[in-house]
């Protein structure tokens, strides 16, 4: 691109403590010699896809133009990737065509699978520290980014999915404020498909069992855990089909929490007040799930409506079989479930999974008196 940009991999923002990695970081030590920031590969352990993650994996990447100078500090765009927090890399995504916007763009590895998302009734491991992560990586952007020319008074977080729903916990954390601005895209805390659910305080004696261990205490599952492969902690995770995210944290004496409580009641309107936010989604966010379908795969999905009804609403089964056919109505009218019905049947999962969950934090930014909000659909 014109005047060019600089690239600076792999850089270490915190250190995964391995006597207990599914907790709080350590700081990295400062370097001896002089890094060579120059790998963009290194990934956290994987629950999916991918299984050559490790444990020191908490870097960043920044991509900073030719025009930064210490006289012209410019904007920061920080991005968190999505995947479920169980999968996904900062490496995944680059700033090349960003940069040419004059900002400086930087993309996070955090911990996934039960390293970033155990959630357990122990101080040592209480919730979220994926989350935590991201926020050791936003102080390290706080101390260090004026250094490669930004200005950390001008910081926006962004994210797509489960990293758009992290940004949207960001805001009401009960850490400090580290970024003036927010993009959330393709996901909300209020999502329907499982971003906040109850935790499993057994889910760490679970996976040791699982991995031929007989204990009985959360504090020998984590030892075991601890010495175990990450490429087997996630086989267990993945085969025992454990979903690990964010979750409502247990208080301890002296342990700082992320959240506390439930989307529902989480406010914060000393942060949002101050804080610009746009959010949005595609305009058919679900359509994956029906295109280039043929009909026999239709008449194995079976109808839609009413399990995706039964996780959205907690009602007798009578009333969701009768709210089942109202919405169906709705989205299909008289038409069969089908391959001529994909749009239709995209409509409504798209609805359900992630447009609604935008639209009632939207609703929220503007109860808490946002800076300002700014809603997208992207449509082509």
């Amino acid at each position: 691109i014109k005047d060019g940009y600089n690239t600076f991999f792999g850089i270490p923002y915190a250190k995964v403590n391995e006597q207990n990695p599914f907790g709080r970081t350590l700081d990295y030590p400062k370097f001896k010699t002089p890094y060579i920031a120059n790998d963009s590969s290194v990934i956290c352990p994987q629950v999916y896809f991918n299984d050559k993650g490790v444990l020191q994996c908490l870097r960043l990447n920044i991509y900073v133009p030719h025009k930064a100078s210490a006289k012209n500090l410019l904007p920061i765009l920080v991005w968190f990737h999505g995947g479920g927090f169980a999968f996904g890399s900062a490496g995944e995504y680059g700033g090349q065509y960003l940069v040419k916007q004059d900002i400086i763009v930087i993309t996070v590895n955090y911990r996934q699978g039960a390293y970033g998302f155990l959630c357990l009734n122990d101080r040592n491991v209480t919730g979220n520290q994926g989350m935590k992560d991201q926020i050791e990586a936003l102080r390290w952007i706080k101390k260090h980014i004026a250094n490669f020319s930004g200005d950390p008074k001008k910081v926006t977080i962004a994210g797509e999915s489960y990293g758009g729903g992290g940004v949207d916990l960001h805001l009401y954390s009960k850490y400090e404020t580290l970024f003036q601005k927010a993009i959330v895209q393709s996901g909300s805390i209020f999502v329907t498909e499982g971003i906040f659910i109850k935790p499993d305080y057994d889910a760490a004696i679970k996976l040791a069992k699982y991995l031929g261990h007989n204990v009985t205490t959360t504090s020998k599952a984590l030892k075991v855990l601890a010495k175990a492969k990450p490429v087997d902690v996630n086989a267990a995770t993945r085969n025992l089909s454990m979903i690990l995210t964010l979750c409502k944290e247990k208080k301890f004496k002296g342990i700082p929490n992320f959240v506390t409580d439930d989307p529902f009641h989480l406010n914060k309107p000393e942060r949002i007040n101050r804080t610009s936010i746009m959010i949005g989604y595609t305009s058919q966010e679900m359509l994956y799930e029906f295109v280039n379908k043929s009909q026999s795969v239709y008449d194995k999905l079976g109808n839609p409506f009413l399990p995706q009804l039964s996780k959205t609403f907690a009602l007798p089964k009578n009333e969701l079989e009768r709210l089942s056919n109202i919405i169906q109505h709705f989205y299909l009218g008289g038409k069969a479930i089908g391959p001529d019905t994909q749009l239709e049947l995209s409509n409504f999962l798209s609805d359900f999974a992630i447009n609604y969950g935008a639209e009632w934090s939207v609703n929220r930014y503007i109860a808490q008196r946002a800076k300002a909000v700014y809603k997208y659909v992207f449509s082509y």
